[in-house]
């Protein structure tokens, strides 16, 4: 079984994915493909010659590469019929340009939902075509793989999440006011010891909830007692305003991570907590206070259905 800590490599970089497209989506391809192999060149392009329709190279091996990253908003159907006219003319660009052209790799940011059969068949008759060695498309989950094998300080520097340190921790937001009030007196109250987890099985299997996401969940509703509190202690203006923003976050996360990505459910958890506690204190104690106490707010609008869908909501069969 794989650690948790490879577990939440897999995450991020499946985030930084969801999130990069056009420029950064191929810059994230290449830094990758450079620390997995040293020859990999990556082309800036130049006036009006432009790149000659290469966005990566391996020169020794006579492999090029085209990088194509439609942005999160475009419909997957949409995006697929792009990429397959994409894949064979800009590969025409290539031999006008370049030289001893042998093979030739089509990237497409498909956010892990695949890539459609005609691309693969289009670049087969392609190679058949122009005699290439090989011709093939690459997929998110192919990149995610390749990543996946490098060390684990490449891939730190490839993800580049954690922010720098700050001296204070100032956040603006109606959650951050509950987020910095859970985190500070984290380790002077333990309501887990007296209260009882709300019964999220059926909500959980609802929403596709699987572990250890789903476990995190539970494990952190016994600290809803702490929101609870908090909010009882300030006026519903301020409770409206920390439900809506949990509820802006989650509608964010839908956007980027949609529900036909495998994983969707634990992977916007991930990212809502990558935002719930962004620009925390970078302090390993302080930062392991503030995910706790966004797991703590996690699991209370879990509960109210702030966050995700709520089940008795869902349409009759």
């Amino acid at each position: 079984m794989a650690s948790d800590r490879e577990y939440l490599f897999r995450v991020l970089f499946r985030l930084e994915v969801h999130q990069s497209h056009g420029d950064a989506f191929q810059m994230l391809f290449s830094t990758v493909m450079k620390y997995s192999d040293p020859r990999f060149r990556a082309i800036q392009p130049w006036g009006n010659w432009g790149d000659g329709g290469n966005d990566g190279w391996i020169e020794e091996d006579g492999h090029y590469f085209q990088v194509y990253g439609p942005k999160p908003t475009t419909k997957y159907e949409d995006a697929c019929t792009t990429a397959l006219g994409k894949a064979i003319d800009d590969f025409a660009k290539i031999p006008a340009k370049w030289t001893n052209v042998r093979r030739y790799t089509f990237v497409m940011n498909d956010r892990f939902q695949g890539i459609p059969a005609p691309i693969d068949n289009d670049l087969q008759k392609l190679a058949k075509d122009h005699s290439l060695e090989r011709a093939a498309p690459m997929s998110t989950h192919e990149l995610l793989v390749i990543f996946m094998k490098l060390d684990e300080g490449v891939r730190q520097d490839i993800i580049g999440h954690v922010p720098d340190a700050l001296l204070e921790f100032i956040d603006p937001r109606a959650v951050g006011s509950l987020l910095s009030a859970l985190a500070n007196h984290a380790s002077t109250k333990l309501a887990f010891l007296h209260a009882t987890a709300p019964n999220f099985d059926e909500k959980i299997k609802f929403n596709g909830l699987e572990p250890p996401v789903s476990f995190r969940l539970q494990r952190a509703s016994y600290q809803v007692a702490l929101v609870d509190e908090f909010l009882s202690e300030h006026d519903p203006g301020l409770r409206q305003a920390i439900a809506q923003d949990i509820k802006q976050i989650y509608e964010e996360t839908k956007t980027t991570i949609p529900d036909s990505v495998e994983g969707a459910a634990n992977e916007r958890y991930t990212r809502m907590i990558e935002l719930l506690i962004s620009g925390a204190p970078d302090h390993p104690h302080s930062k392991l206070a503030y995910i706790t106490a966004a797991e703590a707010i996690m699991a209370k609008y879990f509960e109210t259905c702030d966050a995700y869908e709520n089940p008795t909501s869902a349409p009759a069969p």
